[in-house]
């Protein structure tokens, strides 16, 4: 499998058949992995560069993030178009996104950039708005942020800063871990 310019992130689908990579040109190509063919190429809508890639659990919603900070969510039904459009354009950080995760029910999604303290939000998904609570404001809690997680059943989110700690955080509307 190979793309033009960089491949600087990948992502397997849930049910495992289908590889999506960004290039740091700005394509999104999907993979057939079974025969190593390109189903699809496009170029992320907006992005010069991309940076991340993340793919939701149920297989429903596919991210790509870009050196802008711009999120831009699609549908996986739409990935079979020459030119899909984004279902949303998240624009909540202004420096490259570097990491993003999806909680495993899909209602979440988180999305960060190493670039500058504090730069991580989280989506609701259904309504693609940010949760004006997380993080604090005016306490400045997360050093750039590295890399980031949910646990199986959404109950914890963790982040990985620049300074060695793995920040741990309960979310509540879980009851279960």
């Amino acid at each position: 499998m190979k793309v033009n310019g960089l491949a600087v992130a990948a992502a397997f689908s849930p049910d495992g058949p289908t590889v999506y990579t960004n290039s740091d040109e700005g394509d999104v190509y999907v993979w057939d992995v079974k025969s190593r063919r390109c189903l699809n190429r496009f170029t992320d809508e907006g992005c010069l560069k991309g940076t991340c890639i993340a793919i939701s659990r149920n297989g429903q919603y596919l991210a790509c993030g870009c050196s802008s900070g711009i999120v831009n969510v699609y549908s996986r039904d739409s990935l079979n178009q020459s030119s899909p459009k984004p279902i949303k354009s998240i624009t909540n950080l202004v420096t490259a996104v570097s990491s993003m995760a999806f909680n495993p029910t899909t209602e979440i999604l988180a999305i960060a950039s190493k670039d500058t303290d504090d730069a991580v939000k989280l989506i609701h998904i259904p309504s693609f708005t940010a949760f004006s609570n997380f993080p604090m404001f005016r306490r400045k809690t997360i050093h750039l942020a590295q890399e980031m997680d949910f646990s199986p059943r959404s109950g914890f989110f963790s982040i990985a800063n620049n300074r060695g700690k793995a920040l741990l955080y309960r979310v509540k509307h879980y009851t279960d871990f």
